[in-house]
């Protein structure tokens, strides 16, 4: 090769060895420089951003044990959502402190006796009633008989869910809770409710906020009776409770919207009036679901509430033609 060709090659090999290197330089350079990030930050993706924070899950129902035992009926007579092992917990506590309870589910009665007769004389022998989430309304003569139970002393629960079905009019019309109609919605006590100025609503409360991972189940607070020491009460599927009368609210579910409004707003879901206690929900008393947050705090002020009435014997009255017989379960202390 001639000497000029064999320069010409030397040079073309130190040049593209000075770019090769050159670019490296830049390439380190570049790499290194402070103004780029070492990973991109994406709070939304971050996992522990999306982990629910655990509820404490470690309490227990309790009852008073009063110097004398108390009766407490069920009412499982209307197609009412709710049994014995539903409600385990609560049903555990009653007896535990000594108190009868007693599941109706319906009696017979002598020929001609008026419909209810069975239902007016178990009350007779109670202390307390509680009714939850009826299929079916109460007759005027049970009505009659819870209100006259109530007036003497007697303590009565009613709880309730939001509605399965619902009217074609304006006015939602459940059995069992509210008045007039006979079968357009089930899951509320509403004919007995409106005796006592209450009524439940026709939806379910959810809170998308706090609770996005289980928006149906929504916290309740209160300060007073049996809300005393309820911080978070977990309600799920609950329905607001609307007061009129001497009915007031005792627990309130703030900042939470109403299935069938779209509402935000806060929320009476449980109120008293008396010796009559309602509250939209259920499930607080149940098996699973009685030790979430202050659920256990809320149904032993229920437990208490049922059990320190001074009930005068033999209410309500008992028709002077007629008499029968009871039927039910029972459930003492060992």
């Amino acid at each position: 090769m001639r000497a000029r060709e064999v320069a010409r090659a030397v040079g073309v090999v130190a040049v593209v060895a000075a770019v090769v290197v050159a670019a490296a330089f830049a390439g380190g350079l570049l790499l290194d420089s402070p103004t780029q990030s070492a990973s991109p930050s994406a709070p939304a993706y971050q996992p522990n951003e999306l982990v629910a924070q655990p509820i404490a899950d470690d309490g227990s129902v309790t009852a008073p044990a009063g110097d004398e035992s108390k009766t407490v009926v069920i009412d499982v007579s209307h197609g009412n959502a709710v049994s014995e092992d539903a409600l385990q917990p609560f049903v555990d506590a009653l007896v535990a402190a000594g108190h009868e309870v007693r599941l109706f589910g319906g009696g017979t009665s002598t020929i001609g006796a008026e419909p209810g007769a069975a239902f007016n004389e178990t009350l007779r022998s109670a202390d307390a009633l509680v009714v939850a989430s009826p299929a079916t309304t109460y007759s005027s003569n049970e009505r009659a008989g819870v209100e006259a139970f109530a007036d003497a002393g007697g303590r009565v629960l009613l709880a309730a869910e939001p509605p399965t079905t619902t009217s074609t009019s304006s006015t939602v019309s459940i059995p069992g809770l509210t008045s007039g109609s006979t079968a357009s919605a089930s899951g509320q006590p509403t004919n007995l409710a409106t005796a006592f100025g209450v009524s439940f609503g026709d939806g379910y409360l959810y809170d998308m906020a706090e609770n996005a991972n289980n928006f149906q189940s929504v916290y309740a607070a209160g300060d007073s009776g049996v809300a005393e020491g309820v911080e978070e009460a977990i309600l799920t599927d609950a329905t607001p409770v609307t007061t009129g009368g001497d009915a007031s609210p005792v627990l309130t579910a703030s900042g939470v919207s109403l299935s069938s409004t779209r509402d935000e707003a806060s929320y009476a879901v449980a109120a008293r009036n008396g010796n009559v206690l309602a509250v939209g929900d259920t499930d607080f008393l149940t098996s699973g679901t009685a030790t979430e947050g202050d659920n256990d705090v809320l149904a032993s002020n229920v437990a208490a509430f049922l059990v320190s009435g001074d009930k005068e014997a033999g209410a309500p009255a008992a028709p002077s033609s007629s008499s029968g017989r009871t039927g039910g379960s029972t459930f003492s202390s060992v």
